[in-house]
């Protein structure tokens, strides 16, 4: 086939459009260099300037495309070209028009305005993810529906770029310090456990000193206890705890069984263990803000890994940029930080509206009858009693033609690692509109909660193909790829000179690392400092 190759692959209605303005269905989208790692992109642009010289072999072309992507003839999941992703369509009869959504919710609006004036530089999905996971964690397990058997909101949502790219951590910052501002930071998990800790403080234990502690001490802790078996959690490098938990017989390997538990909210979750006994948690209730890198996960998610098909990944929701997303120089605003009073108290308003459990601590009893302190207390704990959301007009029929929509996708789809995933898209999608319609309208779920819930699942369906491309693919070039252990190297250590990086980093030497550095300088991804007559590098802002 002879012709010019089209420099510019619009798509129109599912056709590749090219510079003659005319749709043609049986020429195969050409992926563009930045939607490719560096060195098929080097391929493919010297290819198709020599070919244009030269009156190129079109489907030559087309064969370096496929052999630098991994697409091949008859392949279902062709690169979407408005998005640079494998994620097909959604079929016509799940769309909902994007006017449906409108005033779905103010909150969570106000919220994202919020998070993107005092995180300037994050990825713009965090901030909306961000903000649900607030409403997840709050809900705790005291929002329901009953549509074939009880559900709840609990959300796991995982922040998945580069690391210091798009500002994760700034961003989950503010969403912290809102709570916090709310006086409902006492609804977070400890930062870091062993299976066993965390499903013992869930179950809800009296520290050993109660006796002795101050009243307004023993205040929180009540608090605490009245929904502890209900938490929220930020993990701030869960890479790391992800690479733990695959070491079969290590120490966190029980959080890969017990995160899928919990997500399907069972009534009880009892651990048994022959040195800690039973842990009882009733009415366990998660929700998982994670910050990780794909580089952190590509042992683990890889095509055919385990993970996909057990179910794990699929309880996830991954946010992640699309390619060569700019990285943003946008700067803090002056002052003080200061969540709006509006946020605040709407938050605390529906904390207070879905009534807040208490925990009971009553002293035992010694064995004359009298209540002393030193027989000991008794603690009992209440779980929280969910208020359950209805279905207005049109609602139950939205769900199931997305849901269905999404499972057609996975019977027709040769690959099987997202079919857990897909499954799930539509449970997401409930579970963000049950969390909408309880904060918003007192529980009832109209077609704008939907529609925005399902456009929010939409966009974690784009985040988890940019996810499984990177972390299956070529995405990311050699030169990427140090890049990427440089700023984790960074990130973890604080500013380093060129001789600490390139001994810490294998395959460079000091002169490869120089040039490397330099021209991250140079594409503000590091700064350099100077510390005497050295030279260091830290991560921008």
């Amino acid at each position: 086939m002879n012709g010019s190759v089209p420099q510019n692959n619009q798509s129109v209605n599912g056709f590749n459009k090219h510079d003659d303005g005319q749709p043609e269905k049986s020429r195969p989208y050409i992926p563009t260099p930045d939607t490719l790692g560096y060195q098929a992109a080097s391929e493919i642009g010297s290819a198709t300037a020599s070919a244009t010289a030269n009156d190129f072999d079109l489907d030559a072309i087309l064969d370096m495309v496929d052999a630098n992507t991994g697409r091949s003839e008859g392949t279902s999941e062709a690169t979407t070209p408005s998005t640079g992703s494998s994620m097909p369509p959604l079929p016509a009869e799940a769309y909902l028009d994007p006017s449906v959504a409108e005033g779905a919710s103010p909150w969570l609006d106000a919220y994202i305005e919020h998070s993107r004036r005092w995180s300037p530089r994050s990825y713009d999905g965090f901030h909306e993810a961000a903000g649900l996971w607030a409403l997840s964690t709050v809900a705790s397990r005291r929002v329901g529906l009953h549509l074939g058997g009880k559900r709840f909101t609990s959300l796991y949502i995982t922040l998945a770029t580069r690391t210091s790219i798009y500002a994760k951590t700034t961003g989950t910052k503010v969403c912290m310090g809102m709570l916090e501002e709310a006086g409902l930071s006492y609804l977070l998990a400890a930062d870091d456990a062993t299976p066993q800790a965390f499903v013992k403080a869930l179950a809800g234990h009296l520290p050993s000193d109660w006796a002795d502690m101050p009243r307004e001490k023993q205040l929180l802790i009540e608090e605490r206890l009245g929904c502890a078996g209900q938490r929220g959690w930020f993990y701030e490098e869960f890479g790391q705890k992800v690479s733990a938990m695959m070491k079969d017989g290590g120490h966190m390997a029980d959080f890969r069984g017990l995160l899928r538990k919990f997500d399907d909210t069972p009534d009880v979750y009892e651990y048994a263990s022959i040195a800690r006994g039973n842990d009882k948690v009733a009415a366990p209730y998660l929700a998982l803000l994670a910050n990780l890198t794909p580089a952190d996960l590509k042992p683990f998610a890889k095509k055919g890994a385990a993970l996909w098909g057990d179910g794990f990944w699929a309880r996830f929701a991954f946010i992640t940029a699309p390619p060569s997303t700019p990285r943003s120089k946008a700067r803090f605003p002056d002052g003080e930080r200061v969540t709006p009073p509006a946020l605040v108290s709407k938050l605390k308003a529906w904390h207070k509206r879905l009534g807040i459990p208490k925990a009971k601590i009553t002293e035992k009893p010694d064995a004359d009858g009298a209540s002393k302190s030193k027989a000991g207390f008794d603690l009992t704990i209440d779980p929280p009693a969910p208020h359950y959301c209805t279905l207005g007009d049109g609602v139950k029929d939205a769900y199931y033609n997305y849901q269905d929509a999404l499972l057609d996708i996975v019977a027709e789809s040769p690959n099987q690692d997202l079919a857990g995933n897909y499954a799930r898209f539509g449970e997401k999608a409930l579970r963000v509109a049950m969390l909408l319609g309880s904060l918003e309208n007192n529980g009832r779920i109209e077609m704008p909660h939907w529609a925005r819930a399902q456009q929010i699942a939409e966009s974690w369906r784009q985040g988890l193909h940019y996810f499984y491309d990177e972390v299956t693919g070529a995405a990311q070039s050699p030169g990427e790829a140090v890049e990427e252990k440089i700023m984790q190297l960074i990130a973890g250590k604080g500013p380093l000179t060129r001789r600490e990086i390139h001994t810490a980093i294998r395959g460079i030497d000091s002169g490869m690392a120089g040039m490397i550095l330099g021209n991250m300088v140079a594409a503000d991804l590091l700064e350099e400092s100077e510390g005497g007559q050295t030279k260091r590098y830290g991560l921008v802002g």
